[in-house]
């Protein structure tokens, strides 16, 4: 049961997704993420959606709510503040993310603390610019008997036409454990911007992913700016 328990929160702790970083978002404004992975997995298909805010409540703190649920069996949902480690401006950037919530599986809820440390930084290219957000996080719920590790990696371009590529690359480690990993390209589409509406961008990506066994996925996201 412990085994069972730790590959059901290494599916979980897996499926965060890759647009947090060390960037705040400008007071007064907000992003919201909506996404959904199918997955082949053994015996049974698994179905995970996934719904992510951010809030810039301040020029130095952003607010955010990060719910994940994975085929009615096991998820989390936390709140976290962001803070900046130095300066908030220029292309290097660090911040620190504090988060508190619960996590359950098969129903039985318990709580969940995480802690991440996030760099990220903006670069240019022939194609457009683009960022890099690396997360090292800390993940600890009572319920589980270890504490968990995560590294996690985005690139991207954020110009350069309507459809622009897009990277992530997730781990994490218990200790007695193998290392879980998910491999996550795909592409960004805008949709057509109306004036005085919320920006759009549908996400679209293939997952390769090892949690206790194999996997192949295809994820479905839609982010929107206001």
């Amino acid at each position: 049961m412990r085994f069972v328990g730790l590959i059901l929160f290494c599916w979980c702790v897996l499926a965060a997704p890759g647009h947090a970083g060390a960037w705040l978002r400008d007071t007064g404004t907000g992003f919201l993420a909506l996404s959904g992975t199918y997955r082949d997995t053994v015996p049974d298909p698994t179905f995970e959606t996934s719904l992510y805010a951010e809030y810039g409540a301040a020029p130095r703190l952003t607010l955010g709510l990060d719910i994940i649920e994975r085929s009615g069996t096991t998820g989390h949902a936390l709140v976290f503040a962001r803070l900046p480690i130095g300066s908030a401006d220029g292309h290097n950037r660090l911040a620190l993310e504090l988060a508190v919530g619960g996590y359950h599986w098969q129903g039985k809820w318990s709580q969940m603390y995480k802690a991440t440390l996030s760099y990220g930084r903006g670069f240019e290219s022939r194609f457009g610019n683009g960022w890099l957000a690396v997360d090292a996080a800390i993940e600890r719920s009572p319920s589980l008997p270890d504490t968990y590790y995560k590294l996690d990696t985005t690139i991207g371009l954020s110009s350069g036409g309507k459809i622009r590529p897009l990277l992530q690359i997730e781990t994490s480690y218990a200790p007695g454990f193998p290392v879980n990993w998910a491999i996550t390209p795909g592409i960004m589409i805008d949709a057509k911007q109306k004036p005085g509406k919320p920006r759009k961008t549908w996400i679209v990506g293939i997952e390769r992913k090892y949690a206790g066994q194999h996997s192949l996925g295809l994820k479905l996201g839609l982010w929107t700016s206001f």
